[in-house]
């Protein structure tokens, strides 16, 4: 490959890469409102400071949850 080419590949890569942490941070801030939004709705609010703090909790309310 010429450096050209490999230039312009190694840059689709990192933009492929970008986007691709683009993609995961917004679908980790979706998950993370609606469980605040389940719990605010069950009048959970203490369970809202809780995961907020401990991010084993909050995978666990995930998985119960079903998000």
């Amino acid at each position: 490959m010429t450096k050209l080419g490999q230039m312009i590949w190694d840059d689709a890569i990192e933009k492929g890469r970008e986007e691709g942490e683009k993609i995961g941070e917004k679908q980790a801030s979706d998950r993370y409102s609606r469980l605040i939004l389940l719990l605010s709705k069950e009048n959970k609010n203490d369970l809202i400071v809780k995961i907020a703090s401990d991010p084993e909790y909050r995978e666990a309310l995930y998985k119960q949850y079903g998000i």
